[in-house]
Parts: structure tokens; C-alpha cells; sequence
């Protein structure tokens, strides 16, 4: 059997253009079916699966993925008349009711027809014909179950928002959901911190990650008694609870204005973000992270009692927040977490993929994201014999090659790395990564400022061989460890080696790399560890401010020639720099 999965809207984003033509940017993602992706499944074993961004280069796009459809079906060696099934991680349909007022939005953005005009429209009718709309929080909710390997458990989905729910726990026994709590949009943790990350002048539905980031540098005792009034866990429902006030979720195309203006009533007024650390600012973002992690852990902590339940699969874009993952590993009586490296709506197309995939195989933990597009050697020598402008000579994959980035890193240059398959979700984890030394000199600063050309305030993550973590970081050693989706303590004896990775609050988002799971970063790691005595690096995805994360060796070249690296190692080839 073979399951094609997808995600997105396609005509969310075109239609909200164009009823909304002088939108603000920040405001440009408020909308259903964005981060559209695909995934295909053969004989009940993941093949592979990528989002569309990758391919078109505009970032979080919802558009149909024809690209990564193209791609999957080719990588799977499958043509569109083989596919069994085509997975759709929406089903508005079974809501149509809900939408009389709002007919002609159903029919032209939400329907399931959509997604079929838009397969056939881009050639295959076959396809199309196969459509099987899945529910959006079960397709979350199995994107984190099934690769988790847990043979019972307790699945938590929250985002924004899917259908009509914004919250969704499942108890599960194998691939077997049993549906046990849900919370209405009004009670949408994605949308509160969402809408504080548009209070802060961040673009909605992109930039939280930007105010977990800022969280570190504020006193989250300044605004707490906003958030207080604001929100509150029902002990007896077991039940988030955000008291929003009539009126104040509405207009949501415009962001949210009502909801801003009673924030700015009790707080201050923001200033343009400018890069640098605001005292009004920072106190704001670590009131909120502060509010959604006492709300997940009381959320989390009470099913899990509850339920009886000591296995743990999260999903959802909620689920992205590294820092409230570490409070939720840190819980009692939890014995495994998983979080879907893919979290967000991407991994919708994963998810329902699984719903209806029969004979599913099991998966070998922890599990490979992976699963993207990879390049031989003579893709790359192609795209450099095109460059007479770039200096660059090809070693294979070998020692010497591996002993020649080491030795970078350890003379505290900045290299990127491009190797194997492209991870799935917004993580760079090694295969497509800017590496450093994470005690080199003024190290943030020079990303920031030279290669990244972002907020000086973002923390950089480190990746860290397995052998070398539990003497730097204090962890649990949870599956999220593996795809930066948890941070961990930094130990106090270890902060001068990893100056370069510690954030304010002495924490940091790990990677832990074994050879299992990457054999090449780790033999790197391996030879770093020669070198410098700590085999760990700063590690953050390869690209530039509003770039999604490289995919080809063509994009990886001409990046490189556009900003401050050293070098970089792609597939045995070190590109040293310009001829001029």
C-alpha cells in the first residue's frame, strides 16, 4: 500500500491577500494551512517527506506542495497511478455546518474540494480522486505516536488552532487513539503566546520563537499578575482556561487589535523591535513563557495522573517551545517523551499519512528525521564547475576530509556543513548546519552579525556527541534531546568551554548526536573532541534571515558566496572562497 501525505491549504494565503491587500506583514500568516509539506509511506515503512518551502524558497508557504509531491513519488521510485491513498491533514468537511455564515470561506479555503482542484490542476486527477481528509489534530497527534515507538501512552496535540479545537488529548494504545479532553479556539494557548509575539512587534505565526529567545533577559515577575488574570488551569476539568474578554479574538486578520489593546492597557506600549534587549520587552516575553510553561505543566501533569499513563507523544506547533518541553520532561512519574521533530502543520502531512496507512511497520528509535532530499558527488562538482568565481577542491568523504573541518572549528573559524539527507522540520540537525567553536571569540556576534544578520539576542544552539552531554549539561536524556526540542542546564563547570551556546538563564537547546542516527556529525564531533577536548559545536541552521533552510547544493554554493563563512564542506568538496 502506498500513502501519499499532505498539509496546507492551498488557497488560504492567496485569498487573504486578497481580501486583505493592505495587510500589515506581521499580520501576513494569521491563516489556516500554512508549512504545506508532503510525505509518502511504502508498505507501511516511511520513505520520505519534505516541505514545500524547501523547494520554492518562500518560507512557510501553504501553497500545494506539487514540489515535494514531485519529489516524494520520485524518491519513493512510485509514479501518481501507483498511490493507494492520498492523506490530507484537514477535515473541515465533517464542520460544514458550522460555516453557514461563512459559506463562501468553506467552499473556496476550507473544503477538502480545494485540495482536490488544486491536484488536478497541477496534473494529477488521479491523485485528486483519492483524497481522505483527516482530522488535524489526530494527524498531529499520530505524527508524534507512531515514530515515538511507545506501545501506550498519552498524546497531547496544541497549536493555534485545527478544526474547531485548539487543544486535543488522546490516550493511546499502539496506533489506536481514544479522543479523552479537548479546548475550544477561545481557550488557544498558540494563540495567546501568538498574539503577545505580535504585541511585541514579531510577525504572528513565525517569530515565538523570537520571544523564547528574549524570554532569558526579562523578570517574569513583572507582568505575571496580567497573565494571572488572563489565564488559569480548571483543576476539576482539567482544562485550560484564558478569560479573553467579548470582542477580543475578533478581527483577526488585522492582528488581533482588541486583544493587543487591553495587553497595552495593563502593561506599556512596545517600541519597534530594533535587534537589542528592551527592559518592557523582555519582562513581557518572560512573563508569557512563564504562563504557557506553568499551563502545559499543569495541563500535562493532570492527564498524566489522571490517565495513569507514564509514556509521553507531543505535537503541535505549542510543542515547539523548547523551554516549556524541558519543564514538561522534568514532571515526576514520566518515564519517555517524544516531540515530533516536525511539530508544526508540516508534520500534519506525516501524521495523516499514518491514519491511513495499513500495516504500519515498527520504527526504529530514536526516530530519523532525515528524510529529505540528499545529493551525490557529482551534483556538487556540477554546481561548482558552473562557479570559475570560487576556489574549492574535492576530497571525499574521508578522514582527511572530516580532520580538515575539525581543524577549522578548532582554529575557531566558521564552516557550514552539508551532508546526506535534509532534516524534516524547522531544526537544522547537522545535515544542513553553520558549525563553530562554542567558546570561540565572540562567537555570537560574528553569526549574528556577518552570516545570520539577526536579533543579537537569539541564542545558538549546540550539538553534542552522546559520549560528551551528561558531563556538560544536566538532561534527562528524553527523546527531544536528539532534534533540539528541549533545553537542558548547562553545567557550571562547563560554561567556559561553551561560552558560545550558554543563554541567560544558563540553558541551552541540545542536540545529542550519536552514530546511530548521524554517523557523519559524530565522527566530527569525534575528531572536534581530539582537538579541543569538548566534542560539542554551536550549531544553527544553514541560511540567512527569511531563507528556509538550504535543500541543494546550488542554494548551498551561492549562500555560501554571499556571506561570511570560512568554508564550506559539501559531500567530500571543501569550497574555500572566492578567486578574487
Amino acid at each position: 500500500m502506498i500513502v501519499l501525505g499532505l498539509s496546507g491549504l492551498p488557497n488560504s494565503q492567496r485569498r487573504l491577500r486578497e481580501t486583505t491587500p493592505d495587510i500589515d506583514p506581521l499580520d501576513a500568516r494569521i491563516t489556516q494551512g500554512l508549512d504545506s509539506a508532503a510525505a509518502i509511506i511504502v508498505d507501511g515503512e516511511l520513505v520520505a517527506a519534505a516541505s514545500e518551502e524547501r523547494f520554492d524558497g518562500d518560507k512557510g508557504t501553504g501553497a500545494l506542495p506539487r514540489q515535494a509531491i514531485a519529489w516524494c513519488l520520485a524518491e519513493a521510485g512510485v509514479g501518481a497511478d501507483d498511490v493507494d491513498v492520498v492523506a490530507h491533514g484537514f477535515d473541515y468537511d465533517r464542520h460544514r455546518r458550522a460555516f453557514v455564515l461563512a459559506r463562501q470561506y468553506f467552499d473556496e479555503v476550507l473544503s477538502s474540494q480545494t485540495v482536490r482542484d488544486a491536484l488536478t490542476e497541477a496534473g494529477w486527477p488521479q491523485l485528486a480522486a483519492k483524497l481522505t481528509p483527516v482530522e488535524h489534530h489526530r494527524a498531529h497527534a499520530l505524527s508524534a505516536v507512531v515514530p515515538s515507538g511507545f506501545d501506550r501512552g498519552l498524546a497531547v496535540v496544541s497549536d493555534g488552532m485545527g478544526e474547531v479545537d485548539s487543544l486535543s488529548i488522546f490516550r493511546f494504545v499502539g496506533t489506536e487513539l481514544e479522543k479523552l479532553h479537548t479546548q475550544p479556539i477561545a481557550s488557544s494557548l498558540g494563540i495567546l503566546y501568538s498574539i503577545g509575539t505580535r504585541f511585541l512587534g514579531f510577525q504572528f505565526n513565525n517569530d515565538e520563537y523570537k520571544v523564547m529567545g528574549l524570554a532569558p533577559y526579562g523578570d517574569p515577575s513583572r507582568y505575571r499578575e496580567v497573565f494571572q488574570k488572563l489565564t488559569r488551569f480548571d483543576h476539576d476539568k482539567g482544562s485550560v482556561v484564558i478569560d479573553w474578554p467579548s470582542g477580543a479574538l475578533s478581527d483577526a486578520e488585522h492582528g488581533y487589535p482588541q486583544a493587543r489593546a487591553l495587553l497595552e492597557e495593563q502593561t506599556f506600549t512596545p517600541a519597534v523591535p530594533d535587534g537589542s534587549i528592551q527592559r518592557d520587552e523582555a519582562d513581557f516575553a518572560a512573563s508569557m513563557q512563564e504562563c504557557l510553561t506553568d499551563l502545559l505543566v499543569d495541563l500535562v501533569g493532570h492527564w498524566l495522573e489522571r490517565s495513569g499513563e507514564t509514556n509521553l507523544a507531543l505535537a503541535g506547533g505549542t510543542f515547539l517551545n523548547c523551554k516549556s518541553n524541558q519543564s514538561i520532561a522534568d514532571l515526576p512519574g514520566l518515564q519517555r517523551l517524544f516531540v515530533q521533530p516536525a511539530s508544526g502543520d508540516d508534520g500534519t502531512s506525516l501524521g495523516a499519512a499514518y491514519a491511513v496507512a495499513e500495516d504500519l511497520k515498527p520504527v526504529a528509535t530514536p526516530f530519523d528525521p532525515y528524510l529529505g532530499a540528499r545529493y551525490s558527488a557529482d551534483d556538487v562538482r556540477a554546481v561548482l564547475e558552473a562557479r570559475p568565481d570560487l576556489r574549492w577542491r574535492e576530497v571525499g568523504m574521508t578522514d582527511e576530509y572530516l580532520d580538515a573541518a575539525a581543524e577549522d572549528i578548532a582554529a575557531d573559524r566558521i564552516i557550514a556543513v552539508f551532508h546526506g539527507r535534509m532534516e524534516f522540520g524547522p531544526r537544522a540537525l547537522g545535515n544542513r548546519s553553520i558549525v563553530a567553536r562554542p567558546d570561540g571569540d565572540r562567537i555570537k556576534d560574528r553569526i549574528n552579525s556577518a552570516v545570520k544578520f539577526r536579533e543579537a539576542f537569539r541564542p545558538f544552539a549546540p550539538a553534542v556527541h552522546v559520549d560528551d552531554r551528561d558531563r556538560l549539561f544536566v538532561t534527562r536524556g528524553f527523546d527531544p534531546d536528539h532534534y533540539m526540542l528541549c533545553t537542558a542546564q548547562v553545567r557550571p563547570e562547563a560554561k567556559a568551554a561553551l561560552s558560545g551556546i550558554v543563554h541567560e538563564d544558563d540553558s541551552a537547546r541540545i542536540q545529542t548526536v550519536t552514530p546511530a542516527l548521524n554517523a557523519t556529525f559524530a565522527a566530527l564531533l569525534d575528531k572536534v573532541r581530539d582537538r579541543t577536548g569538548t566534542g560539542c559545536v554551536v550549531n544553527t541552521s544553514f541560511n540567512v534571515k527569511g531563507q528556509p533552510l538550504i535543500m541543494d547544493p546550488a542554494t548551498a554554493v551561492d549562500t555560501f558566496a554571499r556571506i561570511a563563512l570560512d568554508r564550506l564542506y559539501i559531500e567530500g568538496f571543501v569550497v574555500e572562497g572566492t578567486t578574487s
